[in-house]
């Protein structure tokens, strides 16, 4: 099972928000996306890299992979 940066098992909804989380930035790495569905997109990651890293699943800074 995952943990999170202090070594705690992920709940079932952690495990969720962090698919989720990997499901945007998979989405964002699209280069043939509509102008308005990149920028939505790249608004929800933010707001979900937010959570994710409150609460410790995984830490990077989305300038890095290219959000």
């Amino acid at each position: 099972m995952a943990t999170d940066l202090l070594g705690r098992e992920f709940t079932a909804a952690e495990n969720e928000l962090l698919a989720v989380y990997e499901r945007l930035k998979s989405l964002a790495a699209h280069d043939d996306l509509a102008p308005c569905v990149t920028a939505n997109v790249r608004h929800a990651l933010a707001y979900c890299a937010q959570a994710v890293t409150d609460l410790g699943l995984a830490y990077e800074h989305l300038l890095e992979i290219g959000v």
